[in-house]
């Protein structure tokens, strides 16, 4: 693929700089995007770009995570931009270290007196016995939601409903209600409503911001089926918890009822109303829910019975809301919702959002009605980075004074009406001389629309007109209202060319100096535009232009509150930073600096809403938060630098970013209405004309920016036999191939499907539950090691957010991340999702002990978080119980809770495959480089407590855990991570293999293997079964295993062969737990599940590493390729818990570090129970101290690294969790 030269029209800027003018920016930005999307390999530019356009377009590329390489000598060097593959293998490299692993004295006596009583073909754990039919799976059949249901009410139940209504709203307090709700845009659409969804079973209602759609069609439709005394059961979804919770706590509130009465909601973990409720707001995911527990089979529903329990049945309405957003559980719920109407014609679907291509969602429907309703907002003027450059330049005159004639104001579209009007008028001036209906309609009616207008037929325009007549005063009067010269009529003449034509050379001189006016504006406004974008990197926020343009905003007006959006938390920080060191900002007496983002206390946020007192004016530092979850009521002034962060995937590289991003159009007139929600205001958007046509309309939809293993489970939950792919088809905008095939491979790792996507009987479990697939995975090993607590905190902040608060001070950064790194060393420290785990506990125990607010004060908590997850577990606990996987009495679901062993194992089993190794450090790196299993070189990001880590070349390579890898401004980073032992991989990998041991690794060595035809050919020609025999002929065999062939480790073949046992007993016990959830484990699977627990005790712990104080988390991130030099001199420290925390711990009898072991199957018969009764009693109690490298013994080399090892595979097939038992 071979691209076109983008033409170059550049203004000076520095030799070296990397440097793009705006118009090619955005061009090359688009060619880029494009290509990413399509199927092409390779796009090269044309040769003759400069070395600052290379350079400009080398750093776009590394941004978007794809490669770029230039070749070719003087004019014919060109550029040449590669997608960025995943690597399927992973060869250790020479000099890489492979650890050894063996098992301790305590863990071989557990084992062995677990393979004596229970040997490994013991017929109790026979295949017949454990079988999965997945068939099973297509009857399964959940409970109905009753919270769904249609309230039973007769007609004089509904008659004495609307009568107690009808008596509230006479009360002084909700007549001032009613009159408000009468005032609102929608108000007068309410007949058109209800009369168009008695026609048609799909309505798009498509509403600006404050025209009242969310809190009124809702009442619109109860009120009119109970004015046919007819019951109704209206489902309103939201995006979010707190807009369900919100609007329903609203709607309630104008019908002058409590909240669970006629309007309830349901959000996960959370509800209120149900049965009795005819209104309920719920969340995307709980109404997909709900679809999916039907069991139906969307693709066979026209020609299936339909049950008479069925819950849509019960539900008459269903009004998604705020449908641009495309958020990913929406866009599924829509493609099910879509294909299940026809099979339920009392069903009535209405779509609603302010912005929105209402185009394509109706053609979506099948050409759908759409009503279209005006909102309320005053006018806003809106200036771009051009004119911004050009008020900062000249400070003669006061911008505002003049704003509402320089602006663009809000676009008000003519109606049918007012174009017939202008074209009669237009027709009586051109032919009959009548001059005056004309200019009244121009006079009445001052806006662009008016001035440009252009006869339906002639393509005339009123200017056009007047030019020809000689109206020298009312053509002046046009030009200074902005009149567009440009325009031409049906004939291809514009305004000068009439002029000319008429004689009118008086007119003529007028417009040819207003266009070379406008012609040299423009010129000049461009060469400032592009000195400036050559001067700095527009991808990056100027807090320097913001200060100044806040600096001339406060010379020029007085009043009125200021809210600038941001894209992130360091961009707040910096520039916050930056105007309380401004002489004119620090005074507290003149300005109230705030900032608003989701992760800062909630009563930081309030503070937001509060006037401030008078002669003090508010500025607002926000992320995109404002831009439609909340009003600021006194907000006049809206500065926008045109950036978002962003969640995006890269199904090419499985790789997630989260960066800024441009914001979309349908984004830019939302955070301009800011400023006109109360009076009117100015919008300056700190990016320029040019990019503001190139933004795209809309936020690319979720599905296509995220992984999608739970909504390719659902799918199959759906319907069985529909192929996820075939069914992602059917969505609005269906994600890559790429996507769907990662997802696909993880749920087959996890044992959801089988190899040929075929549901699995633990898939079902897994889907079931409200949790990620890899969460509820977690879950469930949890249950059976009896860690289950901290599970549940991992999980609910998983799927909420961690309760970790940003500082608002910067000198108590440092504060706060040694108090994250204290937190976790109650668990051995080295990880950050144990720290959210030993916040919880803490936190709990200090409310126990009224400390709550002396916690969250000292190690920067936040306490509605905690609260939160605290209902969420309780939540999610009742969820299992439900299922039957916990007993009421949980008491002993976590007695392992504090073994710091099993905690990880669990944590690994809700995070594989995300596993990682440190790599060697090599000489003058400082940091630590992650290498993961596609490939990829990964630094540890700042935020992460794991940040600091450092380990001598001469210790074992470490391994650790992660949620995900995100693509930054510099590289790719790790931000959530745990340092883990192998043994707990080893249990929960999908494959492992053995393979011979090597002494050497290097080049040579593999030349040689792969001249040696003859000895390949006789390993070629060895059986699998033979080069296992003969690996594993001698218990004492040293071999390397090879975890997913590229995590390699060395051990015995005996110890091999006992983790293959274990492993086969843990997937049998999974599936004997999902299979029969409420039965006791068979005796073999209860003392194997004690023996897994115990070995985890021992050899779960991390290899402990130093800490590296000299590093500076604060200093710029380098890219792996990259590093600083090495500090010598660096002190190492291990940090330990407090006393303070320590006793938070032990409240109430419990003690941190105790290793107890009991499961709900019976214990190992007597000489087993007595040497895991010994081996309890001698756990460790304490954090493991630093542990160095051995020299491994002859039996057990240490740098065995084969390059092609002849390997015998101990592989667990894929889904064999949950459809094959052994």
């Amino acid at each position: 693929m071979t691209g076109k030269r983008f033409k170059k029209a550049r203004g000076k800027q520095p030799e070296n700089q990397a440097f793009l003018n705006e118009s090619s920016r955005v061009r090359v930005g688009k060619i880029l995007e494009d290509f990413r999307e399509s199927d092409g390999e390779v796009y090269t530019f044309e040769p003759g770009l400069s070395k600052q356009e290379r350079a400009a377009i080398h750093e776009m590329c590394r941004k978007m995570g794809m490669i770029s390489r230039s070749s070719g000598n003087g004019a014919k060097r060109h550029l040449s931009v590669y997608k960025s593959k995943k690597k399927n293998q992973i060869n250790n490299k020479e000099g890489e270290l492979v650890t050894s692993l063996r098992f301790s004295e305590e863990a071989k006596a557990i084992m062995q007196d677990l393979f004596i009583c229970y040997p490994p073909d013991s017929g109790e754990l026979s295949e017949k016995n454990l079988q999965n039919c997945s068939k099973a799976v297509y009857g399964a059949h959940w409970k109905q939601d009753t919270c769904f249901l249609r309230p039973s009410m007769c007609k004089d139940e509904i008659k004495k409903k609307m009568g107690l209504h009808s008596l509230r709203m006479k009360d002084s307090k909700f007549r001032k209600v009613a009159e408000d709700r009468a005032k609102l845009p929608i108000a007068t659409y309410m007949n058109a409503i209800t009369s168009t969804l008695q026609a048609h079973q799909v309505v798009l209602i498509s509403g600006e911001t404050g025209c009242g759609k969310t809190t009124q069609v809702p009442q619109f439709i109860l009120d009119h089926m109970w004015s046919k005394a007819e019951s109704c059961k209206v489902v309103c979804t939201q995006p979010r918890r707190i807009s369900a919770i919100s609007v329903a706590e609203r709607i309630s509130y104008e019908r002058g009822e409590t909240i669970g009465d006629t309007v309830g909601y349901k959000i996960r973990f959370e509800s209120k109303g149900g049965k009795n409720s005819s209104i309920m707001f719920c969340t995307n995911g709980i109404l997909l829910r709900l679809l999916i527990g039907r069991g139906a089979n969307t693709s066979e529903m026209a020609n299936k019975k339909i049950s008479a329990r069925d819950t849509l049945l019960e539900i008459t309405h269903i009004i998604v809301d705020e449908i641009h957003e495309r958020e990913r559980f929406c866009d599924i719920m829509l493609a099910i919702i879509r294909d299940l109407l026809p099979a339920y014609p009392h069903l009535r679907l209405i779509l609603m959002s302010a912005t929105i291509d209402a185009e394509r969602f109706s053609k979506y429907f099948s050409g759908c009605p759409v009503i279209q309703v005006p909102g309320f907002t005053y006018p806003v003027t809106t200036y771009f980075l051009e004119d911004v450059l050009s008020i900062l330049r000249s400070s003669d005159e006061n911008h505002l004074a003049t704003a509402a004639l320089s602006g663009v104001e809000e676009v008000v579209p003519l109606t049918e009406e007012y174009k017939t009007a202008l074209d009669e008028s237009i027709h009586l001036a051109l032919y009959n001389d009548e001059l005056e209906p004309l200019l009244e309609i121009i006079n009445a009616q001052q806006n662009p629309q008016t001035y440009c207008y252009q006869h339906s037929l002639t393509g005339v325009s009123p200017l056009m007109v007047l030019s020809g007549k000689g109206r020298i005063g009312d053509v002046c009067m046009m030009l200074s209202f902005g009149a567009d010269c440009s325009l031409t009529d049906n004939d291809g003449r514009s305004a000068i060319d009439w002029a000319q034509q008429k004689n009118q050379f008086q007119i003529y001189e007028i417009i040819k100096r207003h266009i070379e006016k406008d012609t040299s504006k423009s010129a000049e406004e461009e060469d400032l535009l592009n000195k400036y974008l050559a001067s700095i990197n527009p991808e990056n926020i100027d807090t320097i232009l913001i200060e100044r343009l806040l600096k001339r905003i406060c010379t020029d007006s007085s009043e009125g509150a200021i809210l600038v959006f941001l894209p992130g938390w360091a961009d707040i920080n910096q520039t916050r930073e930056r105007l309380l060191a401004s002489g004119l900002f620090k005074n507290s007496s003149k300005f109230m600096i705030l900032s608003l983002h989701s992760m800062i206390p909630i009563v930081e946020q309030k503070k937001v809403f509060k006037h401030p007192p008078k002669g003090v004016r508010k500025i607002i530092l926000s992320t995109n938060i404002a831009e439609t979850a909340i009003t600021i009521d006194d907000v006049v002034y809206v500065i926008d630098s045109g950036r978002m962060k962003e969640k995006s995937y890269d199904p090419y590289s499985n790789v997630s970013t989260f960066h800024a991003s441009w914001i979309s159009k349908a984004s830019a007139k939302q955070r301009e209405g800011r400023a006109g929600r109360c009076q009117p205001g100015t919008c300056y958007h700190l990016y320029s004309k040019v990019r503001a046509a190139a933004l795209p309309d809309f936020q690319v939809p979720e599905i296509k920016r995220m992984p999608i293993e739970e909504l390719c489970l659902q799918v199959k939950l759906l319907d069985p036999n529909c192929r996820v792919i075939e069914f992602l088809q059917k969505t609005l905008d269906p994600p890559v191939f790429e996507t769907i095939r990662n997802a696909i491979i993880v749920l087959k790792d996890i044992g959801a499907l089988t190899e040929d996507e075929q549901l699995t009987e633990l898939g079902e479990k897994l889907g079931a539950l409200p949790v990620h697939p890899s969460t509820s995975k977690m879950l469930l090993f949890a249950i059976l090691m009896n860690c289950l607590d901290p599970a549940l905190t991992l999980a609910c902040a998983t799927d909420y957010r961690e309760p970790f608060i940003l500082p608002m001070v910067p000198d108590e950064k440092k504060k706060a991340a040694a108090a994250k790194v204290e937190l976790a060393s109650l668990y051995g420290g080295y990880s950050d999702q144990l720290a959210v785990v030993a916040a919880f506990e803490c936190w709990k125990n200090a409310k126990n002990g009224s400390q709550e607010s002396q916690f969250c004060s000292k190690y920067f908590v936040s306490s509605s978080t905690m609260n939160m997850l605290l209902n969420m577990r309780k939540q999610l606990q009742n969820e299992l119980m439900k299922a039957g996987f916990i007993p009421e009495d949980m008491s002993s679901c976590s007695l392992n809770a504090h073994d710091p062993g099993v905690l990880r194992a669990v944590l690994m089993a809700g995070t594989y495959p995300m596993v990682g190794r440190f790599l060697t450090p090599r000489k003058n790196n400082r940091r630590v480089i992650v290498e993961t299993i596609s490939g990829s070189k990964v630094l540890l990001h700042p935020h992460s407590s794991n940040f600091k880590l450092s380990f001598e070349k001469s210790a074992v390579s470490p391994i650790i855990v992660y949620d995900e890898i995100t693509r930054g401004d510099g590289g790719l980073f790790i931000k959530n991570c745990s340092v883990v032992s192998p043994y707990p991989l080893l249990l929960l990998a999908v494959e492992i293999a053995v393979a011979p041991p090597h002494d050497n690794d290097d080049d040579s060595e593999e030349d040689s293997e792969a001249s040696s035809g003859e000895e390949d050919e006789m390993d070629v020609n060895m059986s699998s079964e033979q080069r296992e025999n003969q690996l594993m002929s001698s218990p004492d065999n040293a071999v390397t295993i090879v975890v997913d062939r590229w995590l390699k480790f060395l051990s015995t073949a005996l110890d091999v062969a006992q983790i293959y046992c274990l492993r086969e007993r843990l997937a049998e016990a999974v599936l004997f737990k999902v299979k029969k959830p409420r039965a006791v484990l068979p005796p073999a699977l209860g003392a194997s599940m004690h023996a897994i627990a115990c070995i985890l005790s021992y050899h779960g712990h991390p290899h402990i590493l130093a800490v590296d104080e000299s590093i500076d988390p604060h200093e710029p991130m380098l890219e792996p390729s990259d590093m600083s030099r090495y500090n010598q001199g660096r002190k190492v420290s291990v940090v330990t818990p407090s006393s303070y925390l320590k006793s938070l711990m032990s409240d109430n009898g419990r003690q941190t570090f105790k290793n107890v072991h009991k499961f709900h199957g019976p214990a190992l018969p007597t000489s087993a129970s007595a040497s895991a009764s010994a081996s309890a009693s001698s756990a460790p109690n304490t954090p493991l101290p630093r542990i160095r490298h051995n020299k491994p013994s002859a039996k057990a080399p240490g740098h065995g690294n084969p390059s092609n090892p002849k390997k015998s595979s101990f592989k667990r097939r894929r889904g064999s969790m949950g459809s094959h038992g052994g």
